[in-house]
């Protein structure tokens, strides 16, 4: 769909775009996935320093897949199948967090938060803050939270959430604290001419002021 992934249902046999959560096609078309509250995209040698106990799912018998599909892929400038964006806004593979909230759905480039991290404002909605070191693996997990208090500020060289004083731990990726007004920002890292194609009004967001 749109040149993005396509799950099956082997179940019910129903097709679920990961673009909307929704399924395409099958017995639950047009019904919702439920999303789990948090999920991190890492790679193994990452992970495995981290839970050296983690058991694995096994693809066909095999635990490892040599030679990996989207390697030329992740360097081309392309999109798949030569897929581009018709959003002109940014380019076909500019890497971005994307994410929906109060039926309409934003998108942030990472450059605009990677390194110390930014905070942002959605028009008369709530603050968002993400953070995503530098220099990481694509494969790396944007931090993302969300505040309906005053927002977040930096100050001292750290991020603070203005209400409760929670400070952001750079080193895990969590916030410090009485962080009682803090909560998980739901969505994903991707490119965007894979979530402009299927969400054409979606807004860019811009650095709140600090």
């Amino acid at each position: 769909m749109h040149a993005a992934l396509v799950m099956q249902d082997k179940e019910t046999d129903s097709y679920w775009s990961i673009m909307t959560a929704d399924a395409i096609a099958g017995d639950l078309k047009e019904t919702s996935l439920k999303e789990l509250p948090v999920s991190t995209k890492t790679q193994w040698k990452l992970w495995a320093t981290m839970y050296p106990d983690t058991v694995i799912l096994s693809v066909d018998g095999r635990e490892h897949i040599q030679n990996n599909p989207y390697d030329n892929y992740f360097s081309s400038e392309d999109g798949y199948r030569s897929f581009q964006a018709t959003d002109t806004r940014l380019s076909t593979k500019t890497p971005i967090w994307a994410f929906q909230t109060n039926g309409k759905q934003y998108a942030v480039p990472f450059e605009l938060y990677q390194g110390l991290g930014a905070s942002f404002e959605i028009p008369r909605g709530p603050k968002v803050f993400l953070f995503r070191p530098h220099n990481v693996s694509i494969f790396h997990s944007t931090n993302a939270y969300i505040t309906d208090g005053p927002g977040f500020s930096w100050e001292d060289g750290k991020w603070k959430e203005k209400s409760s004083g929670a400070v952001f731990d750079r080193k895990i990726g969590v916030f410090t604290g009485a962080a009682s007004k803090i909560r998980r920002l739901r969505g994903f890292d991707t490119f965007w001419y894979n979530w402009s194609l299927t969400h054409p009004d979606t807004e860019i967001l811009k650095r709140a002021p600090q």
